[in-house]
């Protein structure tokens, strides 16, 4: 045992594990509503294939998002969708009180569905997913014919609703780190 500890240190090895460098235990910056509207119109565009679509931030695209934000989505005069997120550490409905969500498991742990399309008191061309992440309530509202791609008007396809579930998700907890 003594020859091998010899051997292992003669040779530049140690039994010690390497020192890590210390990570900062602080939240990442909050993002701002340019950088938000810009993620959100990179979805659309990459994601779901819209083309010519712009944002309308609802605040100067320099305002940090600490507490919540919206970003809507446009083609020309015609909305196609929309952002919106809040720190909410008092209210766990992620639907803002709004009928018509159905959580939604197969889609995500904690994902509401709204699919207008289908609602037989109130159709429209809407399509919300909602989500709690942490105290965060978000939720990303697709206007599904309105959307145009290259090819046509979107129909969003269960892919589509996949991607948007994963889109909401992963900005949201973006968002929701404890700051």
């Amino acid at each position: 045992m003594v020859t091998t500890v010899a051997l292992a240190l003669a040779a530049g090895c140690s039994s010690s594990q390497p020192v890590a460098p210390p990570t900062s235990s602080q939240a990442p910056p909050p993002i701002t509503q340019g950088e938000l509207c810009d993620v959100l119109k990179k979805f659309f565009t990459t994601e779901l294939h819209a083309v010519d679509a712009r944002t309308i931030p609802n605040i100067s695209t320099d305002a940090l998002l600490k507490h919540g934000g919206v970003c809507e989505l446009a083609q020309g005069q015609n909305p196609i969708g929309s952002y919106s997120v809040r720190n909410a550490p008092d209210d766990a409905d992620p639907t803002w009180g709004r009928r018509g969500f159905v959580m939604t498991p197969e889609l995500g742990e904690a994902v509401w569905v709204y699919d207008l399309r289908t609602d037989q008191g109130n159709p429209s061309n809407t399509v919300r997913f909602a989500t709690r992440i942490n105290k965060w309530n978000a939720v990303l509202e697709i206007r599904d014919t309105e959307t145009q791609t290259d090819k046509g008007e979107l129909h969003l396809t269960d892919d589509d609703k996949r991607k948007s579930v994963k889109f909401l998700t992963e900005l949201t907890t973006r968002l929701a780190v404890d700051r």
